[in-house]
């Protein structure tokens, strides 16, 4: 069950990053990416301060969260044990709420007759729950070899 969590993560987390590139917005006949939405908001100083600001300020450094995430997901000899375990679920959810809470932002906006919100913002809020999903199918997993007492990873210990 923990190896269809992290796949499922990191399905999902690819799927995220490629959505950051697609078009996120279109104003006139011009297709813009999340990153050059970014360049827009700060640039016409609709950037608050704030949470908001922060969240958008670190938005560039998205892509290497959504490659960290990954990382994490992947059997990593050495990485199973049941702290590595909650480590890539808990690095799945923050990535994955961040980038998601952006892209439900940015649909959630309302029509201007300037811009129209285009399908990327969708396939990174379809990617960001899926690395949700995994990412709770993971620590169910994680949490149930706990309970069984199961040895995992480094907790092994060899024989003598």
């Amino acid at each position: 069950m923990r190896l269809a969590g992290r796949a499922a993560a990191a399905v999902g987390a690819v799927v995220a990053l490629v959505g950051t590139f697609l078009p996120w917005l279109a104003s006139g006949a011009v297709d813009r990416s999340s990153y050059e939405l970014l360049d827009i908001v700060e640039r016409l100083g609709f950037s608050p301060d704030g949470l908001v600001g922060l969240a958008l300020t670190i938005w560039p450094l998205a892509p290497l969260g959504l490659v960290m995430c990954v990382v994490a997901q992947w059997p990593w000899r050495g990485w199973q044990d049941r702290w590595a375990g909650w480590g890539a679920v808990g690095i799945a959810t923050v990535v994955a709420l961040y980038v998601g809470a952006t892209a439900a932002a940015v649909l959630s906006a309302p029509e201007v007759g300037l811009f129209r919100v285009r399908w990327g913002a969708w396939v990174t809020l379809v990617g960001a729950l899926t690395m949700l999903a995994g990412a709770g199918i993971d620590a169910v997993g994680v949490r149930r070899d706990l309970r069984r007492g199961r040895p995992t990873g480094r907790d092994r210990s060899a024989p003598a």
